[in-house]
């Protein structure tokens, strides 16, 4: 049931984007929700996989619903950025670590996407698309950190907001 729900949180966040097509105009916009939502789920769970199962429900579903170039990349993107997850993101008993390390790592791991992405793309189609990197690399990396740590976050709030003892 555990693995279903995680599947099933995955699946919500590669739905969301979907849904929220906003046209920011910024790399990385998606963090917000993705992160979020990832690191809800590897926090709450006990599993050491839930962030790659996450990952594996985002990208099944992004596969299968998503409109455009590069799903693949991108499904490649979450699932790797699942597993990423998995590696950097625990539960320590001292909650002062919570607010300092969760968004790093939120921001680390969003920061692979314009990476990973580009780089499948270049070995799949001979070429290399550069998308957001058209003007260089220090803007996307610097806003998919800045998505990815307060998507981090905003994951991170809403697990500490549960019931004290929960925990």
């Amino acid at each position: 049931m555990a693995l279903l729900l995680l599947l099933a949180a995955g699946i919500a966040a590669a739905l969301l984007r979907e849904a929220f097509r906003l046209p920011l105009r910024m790399p990385g916009h998606h963090g917000i929700e993705w992160l979020a939502i990832l690191v809800l789920a590897r926090l709450t769970s006990a599993r050491p996989v839930a962030g790659m199962v996450t990952g594996i429900g985002a990208a099944l579903t992004t596969i299968c619903v998503g409109s455009g170039h590069g799903q693949m990349a991108l499904a490649l993107t979450l699932l790797l950025q699942g597993c990423l997850a998995d590696a950097l993101l625990f539960r320590p008993r001292l909650r002062i670590v919570f607010f300092a390390w969760i968004p790093i790592a939120g921001a680390l791991i969003h920061m692979t996407a314009p990476l990973l992405r580009n780089t499948w793309m270049s070995l799949v189609a001979g070429t290399l698309p550069f998308h957001s990197l058209v003007n260089g690399l220090a803007y996307p990396l610097a806003t998919h950190a800045l998505f990815g740590a307060a998507g981090a976050t905003i994951g991170l709030l809403v697990f500490l907001s549960r019931k004290p003892g929960r925990h």
